[in-house]
């Protein structure tokens, strides 16, 4: 016989902590506040939303004028999960307010007075007091009421976060105005709202859009609704993936640059546009989309299938920013003619080669330059100057030197002035053969052009036969190495995993970086690695409260350190000792005995140095629980 009973269920006390630490930057919490405030904007007004970010002092500032609320509307903001807003606003799901604050900082304080109301609420929340003092709960926290006095009234939001759990830096303010300028650029050019961080007016990002290339598309979808949007070409080619479809739902944008699967094609580098979905649901941190639900396909799906999208991506692989002819280089060379644009970076060698083609003078006629560019191919150097009064300049295209330019009509242009220059000291003649002669046997030992894939980094240390880092962070590992500007490197559980087989609860692989960087590395991949949690230098606070939250079953720690010994990925000495690190100082959860089994399966397979393991352990201050680690007594 079974019966019904109750039970409680009421949310501990902690979630409020849980919800910030998954899944928001920096940027993403306050844009959080951002959103709250622009929800709340007063019609027909120009609403004031002013950031401020206190280097100093170490606090964060979202203030705005918009309608505010009574008390009422506070204790609905402070409950979890109470959605009260209304389809088309930006935030939707109650969970925003609380959980950016908590991501940013561990005490907040909410003050708010309605227009036209009197009164001023306000509600203060500190981490550590709220958890330690059990006579506060769900249904009590403390809010204050006051009414104003004549003089005082005001109307809006103000949002104070104090000690901050994320990192403060000068030039932050600067990013976040240019992130806000594309996030929020819709409310800005329409003059809903007006974005000032650190009293810096945000303003809205334009692209350089080609003149004539903007086409308006709409999608028919499976339902019979439609998605309006548009596709159109930039001027000039993205050589850093900010191309393609920028995703916006309610006027926010949610995902830049999504490439649909049919533009991530290099030709189609230029290809950029806009869609508005307002009816496919975002995530309740509002930072992606859902892809695995049935509107984000159907979109997606529409997007591939549309014949407006196909023709307009075919018509734009034979579109280039390469110029029809080289003459505008020479021209520049000889007669001091000034271009009307810019070359692009790179040019690929078949364009290239058209373009200088383009460039010789019809029937072999002398043109009006000091010095006549012909065009080989011929063996030989990159190119030889004639004699006589007209000074004939001969480049050979078939030369490796030429080839391996990374953009051809620049060395065309780099051979014009010597050719010049040639013709009015012949002295240099011999210099330029010389030279050229030298450049032909570098090219010849060193300059094969590389196949495709990634080159190594010659500088990159040498790793034992076996050893490597986890594969499922491979592709991460070479995302980050396409950015020289990153210097990092995987260690710790990143390379050791696969050494510990009966490996219990949530995996933490260990990424360190350079200062000032943990935040941009953590940004580039969630962009990518979707699955993954990233955290920029968590504590074993940060790490206990993840513990219990399920989408949290991968995480990568970033980590910044001043110096980082050895390569892209760590050693087996080097990633020991961080792992002892890991353990005693963050706090990740793993035993000292499961460290033990790792060194001793290492161990077995000749892995380890001992010389080299101690230094890294002097070097960590780690010398005595590496000591232990080795004798077994853990």
């Amino acid at each position: 016989m079974s019966e019904t009973i109750s039970v409680d269920i009421t949310p501990d006390k902690s979630l409020i902590e849980k919800l910030g630490a998954v899944g928001y930057t920096t940027e993403e919490a306050i844009a959080e506040l951002v959103d709250n405030a622009i929800d709340a904007r007063i019609e027909n007004v120009v609403e004031q939303v002013s950031v401020s970010l206190d280097f100093e002092g170490r606090g964060i500032e979202v203030r705005d004028d918009g309608q505010g609320m009574d008390g009422e509307g506070l204790a609905g903001a402070m409950t979890v999960a109470r959605g009260t807003k209304s389809r088309g606003q930006l935030g939707q799901f109650g969970i925003g307010l609380k959980s950016a604050c908590s991501a940013l900082g561990e005490t907040f304080v909410v003050r708010t007075s309605k227009k036209g109301s009197g009164m001023e609420y306000s509600i203060r929340y500190d981490e550590s007091e709220w958890m330690s003092d059990s006579s506060r709960g769900w249904d009590n926290m403390p809010m204050e009421e006051r009414r104003l006095e004549p003089g005082e009234e005001w109307h809006g939001t103000i949002v104070s976060i104090t000690r901050p759990k994320v990192a403060l830096y000068t030039n932050q303010s600067s990013r976040l105005r240019r992130s806000f300028g594309t996030r929020y650029a819709a409310y800005l050019e329409n003059r809903q709202v007006s974005i000032r961080v650190n009293r810096k007016e945000c303003v809205p990002t334009a692209r350089e859009i080609a003149p004539g290339s903007k086409v308006n598309i709409f999608l028919r979808l499976s339902t019979g609704r439609r998605i309006r949007g548009h596709v159109a070409l930039l001027k000039r080619r993205s050589i850093r993936g900010d191309y393609g479809m920028d995703l916006y739902k309610h006027g926010r944008l949610i995902k830049p640059h999504e490439k649909f699967e049919i533009l991530g094609h290099p030709e189609l580098a230029r290809v950029v546009g806009r869609l508005d979905m307002d009816d496919v649901p975002v995530n309740f941190y509002k930072n992606a989309f859902i892809k695995e639900s049935p509107e984000y396909m159907d979109v997606a799906d529409a997007f591939r299938n549309n014949d407006s999208v196909k023709v307009f991506c075919y018509e734009s692989r034979s579109k280039t920013d390469v110029p029809e002819s080289a003459a505008p280089v020479l021209d520049y060379v000889f007669e001091g003619k000034e271009p009307d644009g810019r070359l692009p970076a790179r040019v690929r060698l078949k364009p290239a080669l058209k373009a200088l083609e383009a460039a010789r003078p019809p029937g072999g006629r002398p043109g009006r330059r000091a010095v006549q560019v012909s065009m080989g191919p011929s063996k030989g150097p990159i190119y030889s100057v004639g004699s006589g009064p007209g000074r004939s300049v001969s480049v050979n295209t078939a030369s490796p030197v030429f080839r391996l330019a990374g953009n051809p009509l620049f060395m065309a242009g780099m051979v014009a002035i010597e050719a010049k220059l040639a013709g009015k000291s012949p002295e240099i003649l011999g210099f330029i053969r010389e030279r050229n002669g030298m450049l032909d046997g570098l090219t010849e030992r060193f300059g094969k052009a590389p196949k495709r894939g990634r080159q190594r980094k010659a500088a990159e240390p040498r790793l034992p036969h076996g050893y490597g880092i986890v594969s499922e962070l491979v592709e991460m590992h070479d995302l980050l190495s396409d950015d020289a500007s990153v210097k990092f490197q995987f260690t710790a559980l990143s390379t050791l995993e696969p050494y510990l087989h009966n490996l219990r609860g949530r995996v933490v692989y260990a990424l360190y970086v350079q200062p000032g960087s943990a935040e941009d590395v953590a940004e580039m991949l969630r962009s990518s690695f979707g699955e993954i949690v990233f955290i920029e230098n968590p504590d074993s606070k940060m790490l206990g409260a993840l513990s219990s939250v399920p989408a949290a079953d991968k995480i990568v720690a970033i980590r910044e350190y001043s110096y980082i010994r050895g390569g892209s990925v760590a050693g087996p000495e080097k990633a020991l000792a961080d792992l002892v690190t890991e353990k005693h100082t963050y706090g990740i959860p793993l035993d000292m005995k499961d460290i033990r089994r790792i060194y001793r399966r290492m161990d077995e397979d000749g892995l380890v140095d001992l010389a080299k393991l101690r230094r890294y352990a002097r070097a960590s201050k780690k010398s005595a629980l590496v000591e232990a680690m080795i004798k077994g007594d853990v």
